[in-house]
């Protein structure tokens, strides 16, 4: 079921999504998300973007911001319309999200732009800077972590819709995996198999990634 406060399947621009994260590493339940809106919302590209310096996180458990794009090449490789962007990488200091949407509509101006995430980024929105604007670059998109958190999700995304805020958000269940999970298996010796594409998992073995953060 898809709940939403326009009319995107008329949209007649060229359709791109960002869709940024620390993918610390990537996973199965990212790339399901992917796959899910590409198809959903008939995008013409979805954009993967790595954070370079996030300003919400610490970065303790961080590895380098290439070990992560390359991880990201390799777990999209295979979808179609999905593309990893440096974007973020390439620029100095911390990565506001704003900032990049506005560098995507420069790069893109007859687009329509979307902005993927997940339930607990979504409720925080508000809190971004210039979220207001983020609201007039983009139309938000995101999932509950479980059918059960619809409500809370609708309910904020009615609240800001005076601010300006247009979003599509989905009961679609997607797998439930969480990059700290696996960086805690990983460190424990446990097998991700089923949670993390194969060559990640290859490439992660290869490089002795998160072996010894905490």
């Amino acid at each position: 079921m898809i709940y939403s406060n326009i009319d995107y399947q008329n949209i007649k621009s060229l359709k791109i999504a960002m869709y940024g994260g620390s993918f610390n590493p990537i996973h199965n339940g990212h790339t399901q998300l992917a796959r899910y809106f590409i198809q959903e919302l008939s995008l013409d590209r979805i954009l993967i973007i790595p954070d370079g310096t996030p300003p919400h996180k610490s970065n303790k458990a961080m590895i380098s911001a290439l070990h992560r794009y390359n991880m990201c090449r390799l777990a999209t490789e295979y979808i179609e319309k999905a593309e990893v962007s440096d974007i973020e990488i390439n620029r100095t200091g911390k990565s506001y999200t704003v900032d990049t949407l506005r560098q995507l509509k420069n790069l893109y101006p007859q687009s329509q732009l979307f902005l993927i995430m997940g339930e607990d980024m979504f409720l925080s929105l508000h809190t971004w800077r210039e979220y207001r604007e983020i609201f007039k670059l983009a139309v938000i998109c995101a999932l509950p972590r479980e059918h059960d958190n619809l409500n809370p999700i609708l309910d904020y995304a009615k609240e800001h819709e005076n601010e300006g805020l247009q979003y599509i958000v989905s009961n679609k269940k997607v797998a439930e995996i969480s990059s700290t999970e696996i960086r805690n298996d990983i460190r424990q010796g446990i097998s991700v198999k089923g949670k993390i594409n194969k060559r990640v998992a290859e490439y992660i073995t290869k490089n002795s990634l998160y072996r010894g953060d905490s």
